[in-house]
């Protein structure tokens, strides 16, 4: 039985930000007798991202629940309220962390958030916004419904990555700020990807402030419409992961050793795979794979890869490449986003040859 609201964030930013790299600091640097709970929300309808925060945790009582499929916005709000009942339930959380989609309106998620049955259950604070300051000038973003209503909706903007940028761009942001009648905004500069427990624990205090925007005029005037819909029964189809018998995404995964799916919506086209587990990855030849796909100016990239020489994490943003190794994995997943149709079949093709 729920005897308080729960503390509730919402933590939004462009794809490829680094919000999945915050919200696991502060899963690492979270009061230990607190149980916190993730609602993570994928554009991609594989479902990296539950992974990557699992990876190497040692924190506990933490419960994560992923969203592939990129609905957690829509504005039919079925999933999302089915999704929070379901948490509340099972975990019983003291906080929860919602982690939408980069292309998903987060003023949905704030609105929803006020409906009368939430409203006794859920107590919205915070919310944080995290901005690579160098795409503040690119037009590709400046212009882009969703990035502009990331930095509206928030209480603190992060400026992320801020050891690869200078106080020009920094200065562009501010200024952004401004004309968006944001400059009262605070905007916190890290350039340590949240290694540093000071500032982490400076954020989790933020945390608890109320939210300034949770009623703001901002949420009238957002954009109604996702085009990541999603119903509830297609939403709540179970992932496909090694621990899911007997459903039919795992038995596809049992028949052919794969599964691909892709997805499009707000400019964007996603294509990702899930390979069985005892499909093994030559390294080398991973790599190429990346290099090709890294030439089609895609916007991510990302992976958890089983290979013949241990369990590698890719994540790619614009031509940035980061490789990582982690302990283990159920299985290998893929997924790019891109902001043009790309031909899935040749890429799949190529993904297979690395084998």
């Amino acid at each position: 039985m729920i005897t308080k609201p729960i503390k509730t964030n919402i933590i939004t930013g462009f794809l490829g930000v680094g919000k999945t790299t915050l919200i696991k600091a502060l899963l690492a640097n979270k009061p230990e007798h607190e149980v916190w709970a993730v609602l993570v929300n994928e554009f991609g309808e594989i479902g990296i991202d539950g992974g990557l925060l699992n990876a190497g945790s040692t924190a506990t009582k933490v419960v994560i629940k992923e969203v592939p499929g990129g609905c957690l916005c829509c504005t039919a709000g079925v999933p999302t309220q089915v999704a929070i009942n379901q948490i509340i339930q099972q975990a019983k959380p003291d906080r929860l962390l919602i982690e939408p989609t980069g292309l998903g309106h987060p003023a949905e998620i704030v609105k929803l958030l006020q409906v009368p049955h939430l409203q006794q259950v859920i107590k919205v604070q915070t919310t944080l916004c995290l901005v690579d300051a160098r795409k503040v000038s690119d037009s590709r973003y400046n212009s882009h419904d969703i990035f502009i209503q990331q930095l509206q909706i928030a209480d603190t903007v992060i400026a992320n990555k801020a050891q690869q940028y200078g106080e020009q761009e920094q200065q562009h942001l501010i200024e952004l700020m401004a004309r968006l009648d944001r400059a009262e905004t605070p905007i916190i500069k890290s350039d340590d990807y949240f290694s540093q427990k000071g500032q982490v624990e400076q954020l989790i205090a933020i945390l608890n402030q109320p939210s300034g925007r949770a009623t703001a005029s901002i949420m009238s005037e957002s954009k109604p419409t996702s085009l990541l819909f999603r119903t509830a029964d297609q939403w709540l189809l179970p992932m496909a992961t090694s621990t899911q018998g007997g459903d039919k995404l795992q038995q596809q995964l049992a028949e052919q050793g794969y599964i691909y799916k892709t997805n499009q919506g707000e400019g964007c086209f996603s294509y990702g795979w899930v390979l069985d587990s005892q499909r093994s990855v030559d390294f080398d030849r991973f790599m190429v794979w990346i290099d090709s796909v890294k030439l089609l100016n895609v916007i991510r990239l990302k992976a958890i890869v089983i290979t013949f020489d241990g369990i590698l994490s890719v994540n790619m943003v614009d031509d940035k490449l980061t490789l990582d190794e982690l302990d283990d994995a159920l299985d290998s997943r893929i997924e790019i986003i891109s902001d043009k149709p790309l031909d899935g079949g040749t890429l799949q093709q190529q993904l297979f040859e690395c084998y």
